[in-house]
């Protein structure tokens, strides 16, 4: 576990389980489904070109992106939504897909490594 890992801050996890590794196990869990969910859902909204979906989607997540610092996926979430609210989701859809399946894979990739 001493690896630096850059697409989640497991300090704040270890300081909310204080060594209680079920309890370290069900929150990594958590986060992964969170995760996997945001995933689906955002890359669903996105071609379904459903702006509520999207913004659910964001919004279930908010808490997990700040409690934990996934700080790249919140500035991709964020770069999306300001996309979306200049009309020019169409134009920029492609390349902020990417960087999102990007960030994703890339925490989820962090968590479960971490287990190991």
């Amino acid at each position: 576990m001493e690896k630096n890992y850059t697409n989640i801050d497991f300090t704040k996890i270890e300081e909310m389980v204080e060594d209680d590794v079920d309890f370290r196990n069900q929150l990594l869990d958590a986060i992964e489904i969170a995760v996997e969910e945001l995933e689906t859902t955002y890359l669903k909204g996105i071609e379904n070109k459903d702006s509520n979906s999207i913004k659910l989607a964001r919004h279930k997540i908010k808490p997990t992106l700040g409690l934990f610092g996934l700080h790249r996926l919140s500035n991709i979430l964020s770069e999306g939504k300001k996309i979306m609210e200049e009309g020019n989701f169409n134009s920029c859809l492609e390349g902020h897909m990417e960087d999102f399946k990007k960030a994703t894979n890339a925490v989820l990739k962090d968590v479960r490594e971490y287990r190991e």
